[in-house]
């Protein structure tokens, strides 16, 4: 099979040039425009005030502008908040602007236009920029791979290769596995992949200011403001240093997460591992915090003593597959002593409300590698898109955008452990989590 060829000079030029800085987040502007209870409530300085019944009905602002008052309640975190809306409030539609920016000049409304349909379809809650649109567009128009099955799995071009100097590197083998399709209907359905994804580990600052914001890493930056909802121990403690919740102000924080580099950031979950005391040799909490293939932050869910996380809401639509009313269950296994403070695996179990059994499963694994071969995350941006597209297409729920078309395509050419297609009967999904208690 023919393998796509590597990325432009124009990304590779960005790779060495380092990334676009990014403004930080300003919460007095930017919290009013989350929409939602939960995902307001998962980013520090933002607090949702609304109504009680339905976590859509209300307003996100900054910690401290304003009281809530009856009959609306206050929601400082995301277990806090009323139940989300069915689906994800409707999009802006997309439109042709009087002034359009340099990126639609360039490449053409139309094209402009298809790529943001395609990207948004694929991830509903996504932000999809000018910069992610213009790398897009330079690498879908380069040369593609034959549609027909690969016979191993692909590998995005490398970009460059890194070397772990202060901060520890990860290789994070996310296995994907989807046992039925999407609601009303819920048929038995077989789709399977692994997508292997570079990572680096960093420790949070007590207090974010404007000298440590950005992490600077070898497989990129690490922006604790634009690009993660708890950039600090800070915010942690103040959404969760309650007695309902962790009841002490953490020693210690990492985080584990893709980095933003060659003017991309793939957002995988990232995982925060807390420390109560300095001298704790392996975490004694943990968070996740899931995200868009664009890079965004959207949710936290919280587990205050290690233990899995059981049924917590969505509140967001990585896919077009779900709802924000979706449940996810599961956690961190960290290895066994001495190597305790080293992560093994996250087990994520996505549920239908109300259904015993998964309709999707993420198996991620572990890997301390000193070396990684660093590919530009807009190829994975790309495969991921492109996997979703296929998925939609076997289940029938494709639209009539010739570009998904064009990434449906693409995304046969991938590796599939299974295909995606319809079973007889779903199959079997992992039967523990990852701390070997049963999901519930």
């Amino acid at each position: 099979m023919k393998r796509i060829k590597p990325v432009s000079t124009l990304l590779f030029g960005l790779l060495l040039t380092g990334c676009q800085v990014q403004e930080p987040f300003d919460p007095v502007a930017e919290c009013p425009k989350i929409a939602v209870c939960g995902q307001c409530a998962s980013r520090g300085a933002c607090v949702w005030c609304g109504n009680p019944s339905d976590g859509s009905q209300g307003e996100c602002v900054a910690v401290g502008r304003r009281d809530c008052a009856a009959p609306l309640a206050l929601s400082k975190t995301p277990d806090q908040c009323a139940p989300p809306p069915n689906s994800t409030p409707a999009a802006t539609p997309l439109v042709t602007s009087a002034n359009p920016s340099p990126v639609e000049q360039r490449i053409g409304t139309e094209r402009y236009q298809g790529i943001k349909k395609a990207l948004t379809r694929a991830f509903p809650n996504a932000n999809v920029t000018d910069e992610v649109i213009d790398l897009v567009d330079g690498v879908l128009r380069g040369p593609r791979p034959e549609n027909k099955p690969a016979d191993g799995p692909e590998k995005e071009p490398i970009t460059r290769q890194v070397q772990e100097k202060e901060h520890p590197l990860y290789l994070a083998h996310a296995m994907h596995h989807r046992h039925k399709s999407m609601e009303p209907a819920s048929k038995a359905m077989e789709s399977k992949f692994t997508k292997t994804l570079p990572m680096v580990r960093v420790t949070l600052p007590s207090t974010l200011t404007a000298e440590n914001t950005v992490i600077q890493t070898v497989v990129g930056d690490v922006d604790l403001s634009k690009d993660h909802l708890l950039g600090s121990i800070d915010m942690i403690f103040d959404k969760y240093g309650d007695a309902s919740h962790l009841g002490f102000r953490p020693a210690r924080v990492d985080l584990i997460t893709a980095a933003r580099s060659a003017g991309a950031r793939f957002g995988a979950i990232s995982v925060y591992l807390g420390y109560k005391t300095k001298t704790d040799k392996g975490p004694t909490f943990y968070m996740l915090e899931a995200g868009t293939a664009t890079g965004d932050a959207k949710m936290i869910y919280f587990s205050k003593d290690m233990s899995a996380i059981s049924n917590a809401t969505s509140y967001y639509q990585p896919t077009p597959f779900v709802t924000m009313k979706n449940t996810y269950s599961g956690g961190v296994t960290m290895a066994a002593s001495p190597r305790e403070d080293e992560p093994l695996s996250l087990l994520v179990e996505s549920r239908v409300p109300g259904e015993k059994e998964p309709y999707f499963t993420v198996l991620v694994s572990y890997t301390r590698s000193p070396t990684i071969d660093l590919p530009a995350p807009v190829e994975l941006i790309i495969n991921a898109a492109a996997r979703v597209a296929t998925v939609a297409q076997a289940m029938g729920v494709s639209s009539t955008e010739p570009l998904e078309g064009v990434l449906a395509d693409l995304g046969k050419s991938f590796y599939w452990e299974e295909t995606p297609r319809f079973t007889e009967s779903a199959a079997p999904a992992l039967t523990t989590s990852p701390t070997g208690q049963p999901p519930k």
